[in-house]
């Protein structure tokens, strides 16, 4: 698979084929807005889907499912903002590189294994990957539909925490 990092007036900064461990790393560029191509010409790919990973100091970005088939055609491209004396790095999986045992989703991204969590009903948080290492936040309680309106009702009688709810965050920690 070939690798290709534009800068933001589309000049080719750098330019290679990814190594064996399917990663790659720029040397350090100067700040701005940059652009990597991934393609190939190899028809290995067709039929398979790619996880492309692309970093730039403290900033990631990542592509999900990306289809062989789009890297044969012209390629795939992921925009990414680097500060001053940044490297570009990133790495390329395939897709079965996810590991689903009957359970949750987890990839190895960097050499971090990242867990996928499903997007929340009634709330604006969309599906992501996470980092595993991070836990869950511990103030959180995911109240029903029934115990919401309940809560509602009881709006104007004071404090919505009972005594349950307190418990919840304080025990097992």
């Amino acid at each position: 698979m070939d690798l290709t990092v534009f800068d933001a007036t589309e000049k080719v900064v750098f330019k290679q084929a990814i190594n064996a461990n399917a990663t790659f790393a720029t040397g350090n560029l100067p700040a701005g807005k940059y652009v990597v191509q991934f393609n190939t010409r190899s028809a290995a790919v067709k039929g398979n889907q790619y996880l492309l990973v692309v970093s730039a100091g403290k900033k990631k970005v990542i592509a999900d499912g990306v289809a062989g088939e789009t890297l044969t055609r012209g390629g795939a491209a992921l925009k990414i903002q680097a500060a001053s004396g940044s490297q570009i790095s990133g790495q390329v999986l395939n897709d079965e590189a996810i590991a689903n045992l009957g359970g949750p989703k987890y990839r190895m991204i960097d050499g971090k294994r990242y867990v996928w969590v499903s997007g929340q009903t009634g709330t604006n948080i969309a599906g992501h990957w996470e980092e595993a290492s991070v836990g869950p936040a511990r103030t959180v309680i995911v109240w029903t539909k029934d115990e919401l309106q309940k809560r509602m009702d009881r709006g104007g009688e004071g404090s919505m925490i009972t005594y349950e709810d307190h418990t919840m965050f304080t025990h097992g920690d």
